[in-house]
């Protein structure tokens, strides 16, 4: 395992990844986001260099201050060889087995590579598709009426966002929620008394996340406002435009397409994992 810390390698590393959209979506929006400042304490790990086969994301060891934490044993990865993988996988200095892990937008057709590890699966999101948008021109222009209620989410809106998320709930994903709102892009439109009622933000893959419309302000098409906005500004940003839908959701896929978002076909799957001799 090499540790690419040097801003040479990682900028070198980052236009490589991008000649391998869209496999290589979720690394490289997190090798962007370190080269933005690394506001998340991320770092990356190959399996060697310059010519690499297997690429993993991870939070900062120096960072890690809960190691009960899985927010802060987050991993995302890209590979161009199943067996680089298996063997990356296996390090024990790269991958962090003691403690709950998440995987974010790991490839479903890799899931066999993880499950060798013998972990207990303790959660998993449906199967996801990825949606890139490539354009900023193709996006909608946001309507006068919900304007002037546009705004960015607040650390005290953090609360409610953490009950809509499904892996939502517990005191780590409200600060895992916190620290996305501090640190990186978000958009929401509020009511008359200043609360969300639409939402998203951008995670540490520059993944645009937790998008959220409360139920009785949904089908007035907030949503689309939300996307687009947050979308707009993380182009102007130089991140990539990017986020995960789950596969049967047909009207967030459909409304994501008709604001100009590409449609990949893999199917990606985000999960923690707990060790075996964990309760």
């Amino acid at each position: 395992m090499i540790l690419l810390q040097s801003s040479r390698k990682l900028s070198a590393l980052k236009d490589i990844l991008l000649q391998q959209l869209p496999h290589s979506i979720v690394v490289y929006g997190a090798v962007a986001q370190i080269r933005h400042g690394n506001a998340c304490n991320l770092e990356v790990c190959v399996d060697s260099w310059p010519a690499f086969k297997t690429v993993v994301c991870r939070r900062q060891r120096k960072a890690i201050q809960d190691p009960h934490n899985p927010f802060s044993n987050l991993y995302t990865l890209f590979t161009k060889d199943v067996a680089s993988l298996r063997t990356m996988l296996k390090d024990k200095t790269v991958i962090n087995w003691k403690q709950p892990c998440h995987f974010l937008a790991f490839p479903s057709s890799l899931f066999d590579a993880v499950q060798g590890e013998k972990q207990k699966i303790d959660h998993m999101i449906d199967p996801s598709c990825i949606l890139i948008h490539h354009d900023p021109q193709s996006l909608p222009d946001v309507r006068t009426d919900v304007a002037p209620r546009i705004s960015s989410l607040r650390v005290t809106h953090a609360e409610i966002v953490n009950r809509s998320v499904k892996y939502g709930g517990s005191e780590h994903s409200l600060n895992y929620i916190k620290t996305c709102i501090q640190n990186l892009p978000s958009c929401c439109i509020l009511d008359d008394n200043g609360s969300p009622i639409s939402w998203a933000l951008l995670d540490e893959s520059c993944a645009i996340r937790m998008v959220f419309t409360l139920p009785e302000y949904r089908r007035v098409g907030y949503m689309k406002v939300v996307l687009a906005t947050l979308a707009r500004k993380v182009h102007m940003m130089g991140f990539p435009v990017h986020l995960s839908v789950e596969e049967n959701n047909t009207a967030s896929l459909h409304a994501c397409k008709s604001m100009g978002f590409t449609l990949y076909p893999d199917l990606y799957l985000t999960f923690k994992l707990i060790p075996s001799s964990l309760p």
